[in-house]
């Protein structure tokens, strides 16, 4: 019997939405490099590629996100390239790495604390209304020295701007624009203040960093703090839901990390291999670049689909099994590079790679493992309500759970 040829409406169909490795599957296998008519972007599914892809800074440009990021927040490092990009990164990125980020930490678990004792008394919690679409605004508020009665602004913030990047939606998009302008009105005055009289804050500490003898201006700070917002506050979100859901369908390896929190890393790590928050990152090609046998032209829209690359069977073995110890996935702290030596281990590509390698890949991971061992002393034998929909929903380049419905007796 023969199988239907791959056609961009099988990728926005009701079906694939629903579950889109058995589609991306076939793309590795039949037509690794697609080009979508219906969105005019071509799609590169297989891990040796998207490394490739990511790693090639001379082929490739970040500008599409000046159309995307960019109209909503202002110029960021995101839609920057070659040395903008890298004076601009080396004026932010050591505060989110080693031992700059460490006082953090205590953020983490105060903020994840605070969370955590307003859960309702009952023996269910929804763990994504209650904790993680909080806990990662909250810790950048508070690493920002922002009032802490204005978490929930900020948390209205941070959505409406995320739904602003949605490539088709001029209307989301406006919204997104006002809702930036807004934080700005309020980070401003603050950013100014800090210029004459700093504090032990990240926005002290980012308003006098240098780089190469350059600093980031008011609307540049601005930008960059909405940024963090939505990319610190969405992906981090989405990531620890995914988590807590796939060790919830796993109960062996729910208990396995019950019982020693420190395989929440390894849970983590596998986690943004096996149901990656963030599906893809775009690329436009600023000359002509082959993939696969397939010449991608000059001037093309590109996605690296890290999602499919991350379950390329070609790469990690079984790679729809949820499995924390499995030893072909680079596990712990993530790396710039995807393949990790003769070890026979890969590293998940759900931060990216190189130079345009996630700032807050360490900040997510504390996160998510400070704030799951908390949870985990709190809630006592934890387990999936019988009411409870694991559905994966993608929305906005993001594919998580609407809700995480826990049932536990309290410790």
């Amino acid at each position: 019997m023969s199988i239907k040829a791959i056609t961009s409406e099988m990728l926005h169909s009701k079906e694939h939405l629903a579950d889109p490795y058995p589609l991306w599957e076939r793309m590795r296998h039949d037509e690794p490099v697609f080009f979508d008519e219906i969105t005019k972007t071509w799609i590169l599914t297989r891990y040796t590629d998207c490394v490739e892809a990511f790693s090639n800074y001379e082929d490739f440009s970040n500008r599409l996100y000046r159309d995307t990021l960019g109209v909503v927040f202002g110029p960021t490092m995101l839609d920057k390239d070659g040395s903008e990009h890298v004076i601009h990164r080396k004026i932010v990125a050591p505060e989110f790495v080693g031992k700059r980020f460490e006082p953090y930490c205590e953020a983490i678990e105060r903020n994840a604390l605070e969370l955590i004792e307003k859960f309702p008394k009952g023996p269910i919690v929804d763990l994504v209304d209650a904790f993680t679409t909080r806990l990662p605004v909250n810790v950048i508020v508070d690493m920002l020295g922002m009032d802490q009665s204005d978490h929930d602004r900020f948390h209205e913030w941070y959505t409406t701007m995320m739904a602003g990047l949605a490539r088709f939606s001029s209307e989301k998009q406006k919204l997104g624009v006002l809702a930036h302008e807004q934080l700005a009105e309020y980070v401003g005055p603050i950013i100014e203040a800090r210029k004459s009289c700093p504090m032990d804050d990240l926005i002290s500490k980012i308003v006098h960093a240098e780089a190469s003898g350059q600093s980031l201006t008011l609307a540049e700070i601005q930008a960059f703090i909405s940024l963090l917002l939505v990319a610190g506050g969405e992906t981090t979100d989405k990531g620890i839901a995914n988590m807590w859901t796939q060790l919830l369908l796993h109960p062996d390896q729910l208990n396995a990390v019950l019982e020693d929190h420190e395989l929440f890393d390894h849970a983590f790590s596998e986690m943004m291999r096996h149901s990656p928050p963030v599906l893809g990152q775009l690329r436009y090609s600023v000359q002509e670049v082959t993939f696969s046998d397939v010449t991608i032209p000059p001037d093309q829209v590109v996605y690296i689909q890290l999602a499919s690359a991350n379950n390329d069977e070609s790469i990690f073995h079984d790679p729809r099994e949820f499995n924390i110890a499995r030893n072909d996935l680079h596990m712990s702290k993530e790396r710039k590079s995807g393949h990790h030596g003769g070890e026979g281990r890969y590293g998940h590509l759900g931060f990216g790679l190189g130079k345009h390698f996630c700032l807050g890949y360490e900040m997510a991971r504390l996160e998510a493992i400070i704030g799951s061992s908390l949870l985990s002393n709190f809630m006592k034998n934890p387990r999936l309500a019988s009411e409870a929909d694991t559905t994966f929903v993608t929305k906005n380049a993001t594919r998580s759970p609407l809700e995480v419905l826990i049932e536990y007796e309290r410790s």
